[in-house]
Parts: C-alpha cells; structure tokens; sequence
C-alpha cells in the first residue's frame, strides 16, 4: 500500500496482498504504460517486496494477468484462472464452487476466449447468472466500480451552482474558488497536481469527465485554472444527446498528488522554461489549432515521402550538454511540405526540361537526369485504394503532362493541396534527381494515378 500511495492517491485494495491502482493521470509525469510499469518495478524491487506488477485497461483484465506472471493477454489463459476474482457467498460448498468450471470443461471450453464468445442468452440458460458473471470477467468487464481507499488523503472540491452558467468566463471564477484551497492544501503537504481530474454535471443530469496531464507536478492556482479553460475551449462540453448547448450546475475538481518537483539549474547549461510555462504555451496552441497538430515531430517506420507522427511536446533539459548531434554526410534535400505542380517536358522516357507554376521554384533544361524510381505503398490502408498505373511516356513522346495555370488563377495555390488531401493514405509515383542548367539540382517526381508531375525539393 505504501508503494502505491507513492504513485497514486486512487488505491483500492481488493484482497489480502492485492492491491489496484489508478495510473491513469502518470501518463505526461511519467511515461507511456511500460514506462509506468517499469517505474513500479523499480520500485518494488527496492523496497524489496515479492509482488507482480501488471497493467491493463480494465480492473479486472490487470487481476487475470497477476495470476499468470509474464502473460501479456488474457484471451489464451485458462478459465480456471477465474476462481480467486468470482464473488460468491462464504456458504457455498466446494462442490458448488467447482460446478460450472467442470461444466466448461466438457463442453471443451479451455481459454478465457473461448468463454467470451459463447451466446450470453444461451449460457445463462445452462449456468445462470454465475455463468453470466464469469463471461464478464472472461471479457475484462469490471463487477464493480473503482472506490478509492478512505484511509489515503484525498484533495477534491465540489461546488454546486445556484444558477446553470454556460459561458467560460464565469466558469473561470468559479475554478478560482475550488483551486485556491486545494493549492493551499497541496502546499501544505509537499504536494503537487499530476493530474486534475473535472467533473462537470450537466442541467440534463449527464456528467462530463475528463482529465488533463500534466508534464510535472505543480499547484500555482492562475496556471491550473488557465490549462482547465483552455481545454474546455477547445473541447466544450456537450450532452451526449448531441445538443449544442450545455449549461453546467456542479463542478468537482480531483487532484491526483505527487511530491513536489526541486529544480535544480547548472551554470553550464541553458536555462529551459518551466513546466508550467511550457504546459500553458501547449495548451493555448491546442486551442487555437487543434491537439493533433501541437506536439514534436517524429519520424514513421514507413517509406511514405514526408510521413511522420506528432507526440507530446515535454521540454526536458539536456542532461549533457558537450555532446554534439550526429553530423551525417551528403546532401539534404530542402522538401515542400506540399509539393507544387510543375510542368515537365520528356523525351525518350527522362525529363529534357523544367518548368515552374509559381515563384521561387527553379527552371531550364535539363543537363542530366539520375531515376526513375518507383515507390509506392498504403494501398493496403483504410479508405485509400490502389492508384491506377500510368504508363511512363514511350520514346519519342514529349509531354507537357502537367497543366500550367494560368497567371492570376485563384485555383493556383490550391491546386495542389487538394490533389494531395484526395491521395492521403497511398501513394504511387516515380522520382527523378535532375540537374539543371542554371546549376540547381532538384528531385521531381510524377504521380502514376494521374500523370501529373510535381516538384519535390531542391538539394543543398
């Protein structure tokens, strides 16, 4: 009990030397889910307890993998494993204990999944609610909600409203009256917020929940109170009728405790700005361009030209900083995030000449030529298809595959964007490297689908 109050104020003991914890607000403190499982490894290991340390989306689903050690799924573990987590009364005989498990077992039902996919109507049938009960627990449902332990100290404020508000700026005093004394009581304890948990009880009797991470532990009340405004601006709260207007008549606020961070800076290193600066920055963006575009790029295991994933943006310090990043040798090629049409002259299957659709994009002839190079892909995504082949062009050809807009053409820089927006999810082209005669080299590629030919990059 005393390692989980470390990581978590939600603890729940469920058995003799079994024991549930919430690390759903550990996420930007910690880590992704191995991380947090290899932080309570760590320390359990030092304290030193014999104990397993499991984690799962449900209460039920991390109980089932406990009881087998090093299991990482509960689809192919036996049924049997189900004994210790039914609740039955203390009456019932070791007969009547055993009754249904030696059921299943004719009836050649050895896995938990095998158990899950059985007819509910025709289990209950045959075993009744206990037969019900154990399909549950075979599919990870939880019997019961998670209820905190009364003995671990809890910071929550609960406001109810005399009338129903709608708006964020009177929201905003009133999150200014549940933060204050529970910064004061966190200040008391050496604590600081992890994670807020927000309860927001709807004139419709609906309940919004959501919980915001936070990258370190803090308990300034303005920060707090801003990061809650501005994740209720980019994600208002709306019934789950789907209505557009909510008016709001309870507030709780949770917060999830953890030891409070010491900042210790170096003479030799650059100062970075605090979590709490850096955590209200993210917020503002998010509001303003949506979560999935704020964050620090990071690059795919694919071979999609341009292709990368967006994770949470946390500013840590550099731990040493007399190392230098990795130089790698030859060139880099400069890449339009949305690469322009051009229009391409071609002569016996290569490129002869260049010529651009808009300023800044270099042109002339060709002087030499390094391709083709097929690459193509994600055909096999959802919601793209296989791009039809295009043929290159014959010897002899010269084509102007791509139409040059006009002068003025308002259509001119969208063009492109919805062209790519219509490709998203496969592509299918063939890249040339060309040098041309004013001395610039660039890569140029065609899309098979549709012919057209596009500008890439220019190479430093």
């Amino acid at each position: 009990m005393a390692i989980a109050r470390d990581f978590s104020p939600r603890v729940m003991r469920v058995a003799a030397g079994e024991v549930l914890v919430d690390v759903s607000g550990l996420g930007r403190l910690i880590g992704a889910p191995d991380d947090i499982v290899r932080e309570l490894r760590r320390a359990v290991a030092e304290a030193p307890v014999d104990a397993v340390v499991t984690i799962a989306t449900t209460q039920t689903a991390a109980r089932v993998l406990a009881r087998v050690p090093g299991s990482t799924a509960i689809a192919r573990l036996p049924v049997t494993v189900l004994r210790d987590l039914e609740t039955l009364p203390p009456a019932a005989s070791v007969r009547d204990r055993e009754r249904p498990y030696e059921t299943l077992e004719r009836w050649g039902i050895a896995t938990l999944a095998d158990l899950a996919a059985l007819p509910a109507g025709d289990l209950s049938a045959r075993l009744g609610r206990r037969g019900v009960a154990l399909q549950q627990l075979a599919r990870g449902c939880d019997p019961g909600p998670f209820v905190p332990d009364p003995d671990v100290p809890r910071f929550i404020e609960r406001l109810e409203l005399e009338w129903p508000i709608a708006a964020l700026e009177p929201l905003s005093f009133v999150f200014a009256r549940l933060l204050d004394p529970l910064s004061i009581a966190l200040e008391r304890a050496d604590r600081g917020a992890a994670a807020i948990r927000l309860d927001l009880r709807l004139t419709d009797r609906s309940v919004d929940r959501r919980v915001l991470q936070l990258p370190a532990p803090m308990r300034d009340p303005r920060v707090l109170r801003t990061l809650l405004l501005l994740e209720l601006e980019s994600r208002p709260p709306s019934p789950p009728d789907g209505g557009h207007e909510a008016s709001i008549d309870i507030v709780t606020i949770e917060i999830d405790p953890a030891p409070s961070r010491i900042t210790q800076f170096s003479l030799l290193e650059r100062a970075v700005p605090s979590p709490e600066t850096v955590s209200t920055l993210i917020a503002r963006l998010s509001a303003l361009v949506g979560e999935s575009h704020v964050g620090s790029p990071r690059v795919v295991d694919t071979h999609q030209p341009g292709a990368f994933a967006m994770d949470p943006f946390t500013a840590r310090p550099t731990r040493d900083s007399t190392i230098e990043p990795e130089r790698v040798g030859g060139h880099a090629v400069r890449r339009q995030r949305i690469p322009p049409a051009v229009r391409v002259n071609v002569s016996a299957g290569r490129p002869v000449y260049l010529a651009p659709s808009r300023r800044g994009i270099p042109s002339g002839a060709v002087v030499q030529a390094a391709g083709p190079w097929r690459s193509s892909g994600g055909w096999w995504n959802a919601g793209s298809t296989p791009a039809s082949v295009t043929p290159m062009p014959r010897s002899g050809d010269s084509g102007l595959v791509t139409p040059m807009p006009r002068s003025g053409d308002p259509r001119q820089g969208s063009s492109c964007a919805e062209h790519w927006s219509k490709r998203e999810g496969g592509w299918d082209r063939i890249e040339w490297d060309v040098a041309l005669a004013p001395g610039e080299v660039c890569r140029i590629f065609q899309d098979r689908a549709t012919g057209r030919w596009f500008f890439e990059g220019l190479y430093d």
